[in-house]
């Protein structure tokens, strides 16, 4: 189950029908507001595990700095799904990157990737000299909840492949610990916080999860769980 072939041989489709596209729009436009707060404009875009293609197509058609998009995963079900986006300037390559030695970029998107990788420190040192600017998404599965109630992260694994699980000083180590320099990071919340409620039970969860949110953000995280982290990061020299 852990391994990369639950992408390829269509089980994660299976239990993914969408390739996460309704998340895509939220996430691009965090990413665009990072870029525009950091008045960074890269005119070429690299996303690695680019899944359906979504948050590329977004960025493309929102941002008139760009000239070129290109989108690599392993999936051929997911690049089946993000051909349909092409464009003259937006392409999709059914491929793993590291075969490739022609890659470089302005920015790499490392969108919900690493928390799914067998080695994801190995992993980050070979992006690292892929471009100048990096936008990483990563869950924090790990928190006072998910410790107290495991099945939430077994689920996380069954469903959606994650294999790791984080909390966010977690990953501020590990990407320093890599050579990354974090310019600006930024909470995202999951669905069941910003979704219609369908049932009072969720309501009255909603409700107390926002409110702690609103209280205190770093308390909430790691309290509740859920949430990710959206963070714009560079080469650390």
């Amino acid at each position: 189950m852990c391994s990369e072939n639950i992408y390829i041989n269509g089980e994660y489709l299976k239990n993914n029908r969408t390739w996460g596209d309704e998340d895509s729009i939220w996430k691009s436009d965090i990413i665009i507001k990072l870029l525009h707060s950091n008045k960074i404009e890269p005119a070429e875009i690299l996303e690695i595990g680019c899944g359906a293609g979504a948050i590329l197509e977004n960025i493309s058609q929102k941002c008139s700095f760009t000239k070129s998009l290109k989108g690599f995963d392993i999936s051929p079900q997911a690049i089946k799904m993000a051909k349909k986006r092409e464009t003259q300037h937006l392409t999709f390559y059914c491929e793993d990157f590291s075969l490739r030695k022609d890659i470089h970029s302005d920015l790499l998107l490392v969108i919900d990737v690493l928390e799914h990788l067998d080695d994801f420190y190995d992993f980050l040192r070979k992006i690292k000299s892929l471009s100048k600017y990096f936008v990483f998404h990563i869950p924090l599965d790990l928190s006072c909840r998910t410790i107290l109630k495991p099945h939430v992260m077994l689920q996380q694994r069954n469903t959606v492949g994650h294999i790791h699980y984080f909390s966010e000083e977690m990953v501020l180590w590990f990407l320093k610990d890599t050579g990354f320099e974090i310019i600006e990071s930024e909470y995202t919340k999951p669905v069941v916080d910003t979704n219609v409620a369908d049932s009072f039970k969720r309501w009255v969860k909603k409700t107390l999860r926002n409110f702690s949110f609103k209280v205190n953000k770093k308390i909430s995280v790691k309290l509740w769980g859920g949430y990710s982290l959206m963070i714009l990061a560079k080469q650390n020299q």
